[in-house]
């Protein structure tokens, strides 16, 4: 599961930037230059900037956080590294349609303990403080370009937060994932170690209904 994650800063920007440089020198477009500052939390149906593979190029793009459901109501945020490979809504972007996600972090709400009506939110983060990329796909919808972040079985110290985390590539596999030398198969089982740290406490009963919905679809 992951439904928010950190906009990216202008340092950050420019470390991404150098990672790409350095594992393609045909990068066309640059989705990058114009991003919102301002942005405090990325969320489901924010168009963020994401890496995405296109054709023989990679390309930084301008993206909405979630694929359209089929009926119009609401998005899809995750996709199951299990069986990505086999959900109709998926399978057809596994080879042509892969991306990563930047970010510095997301977040993460833990259920709380019994007797305890709310849920602690947590801020997820490499421990050596470096960039996450979270492997997504994306595809072109009705309004333009879209992502989902694919989740696996959590690992570390997740384990006693939530049962899903988001698919995070080493720098090192950009390339092999994004050119499709990766496996979709290989998702579920890559490791990488996290922190997570206490944010604040959140009451369900607060969250818009909109958030509510959305909150279902993670897996």
């Amino acid at each position: 599961m992951c439904g928010r994650y950190t906009p990216l800063t202008e340092n950050e920007v420019s470390a991404v930037r150098d990672i790409i440089r350095d594992i393609s020198k045909r990068l066309l477009l640059d989705g990058l230059d114009g991003f919102d500052k301002s942005m405090k939390e990325v969320a489901p149906t924010n168009r963020v900037p994401v890496v995405a593979n296109i054709g023989f190029n990679m390309e930084f793009i301008h993206a909405q956080f979630g694929f359209e459901k089929w009926d119009g109501k609401g998005v899809i945020i995750n996709a199951r590294s299990e069986t990505v490979h086999e959900k109709p809504m998926f399978k057809r972007h596994v080879k042509n349609g892969r991306c990563v996600i930047p970010a510095s972090g997301y977040y993460e709400w833990k259920q709380p303990e019994e007797g305890n009506k709310s849920k602690i939110k947590h801020l997820i983060k490499d421990k050596q403080g470096n960039l996450l990329f979270m492997a997504g796909l994306w595809r072109e919808g009705k309004n333009g370009k879209e992502f989902v972040i694919i989740t696996k079985d959590p690992v570390g110290e997740i384990v006693d937060i939530h049962d899903r985390m988001p698919v995070i590539i080493r720098s090192d596999q950009l390339e092999d994932w994004l050119c499709g030398a990766m496996p979709v198969e290989a998702l579920a089982s890559l490791n990488y170690d996290c922190v997570g740290e206490e944010v604040n406490k959140i009451n369900p009963k607060k969250m818009n209904s909109s958030s509510n919905k959305q909150l279902t679809l993670f897996d």
